[in-house]
């Protein structure tokens, strides 16, 4: 039977890895958002008409303005990524010097 281990430890590599892969998908968010945002004011008809012009425009304004638009929940999310790895990483740093404290007083004794 394996030995209970109450105690906890994180590989301090985790959270650098974690925050690492946040930033990552932060990034890869932001690039596909400079283009949404280079794109959203162009309004084309999708067939030529008169009528599918209204839907494009309609479309357009419904992913790129007002309450609850695509690009502005999209926009939301990339804050929260960053806010996210900014908190694991401060996490991950604050582990390790408690860490190295700990680490250093049992080795003085």
């Amino acid at each position: 039977m394996p030995a209970d281990r109450s105690d906890l430890r994180v590989d301090p590599s985790v959270p650098a890895g974690l925050a690492a892969a946040l930033d990552r998908a932060a990034g890869r968010l932001a690039s596909a958002l400079r283009g949404l945002d280079a794109d959203a004011g162009r309004i084309e008809p999708w067939l030529g008409d008169p009528v599918s012009a209204d839907a494009a425009a309609r479309y357009a304004a419904h992913a790129a303005d007002g309450p609850g638009a695509a690009i502005e929940q999209l926009r939301a999310l990339h804050a929260e990524l960053v806010r996210a790895r900014d908190t694991l990483d401060a996490s991950g740093r604050g582990y390790a010097v408690t860490e190295d404290a700990v680490a250093r007083s049992w080795a003085t004794r």
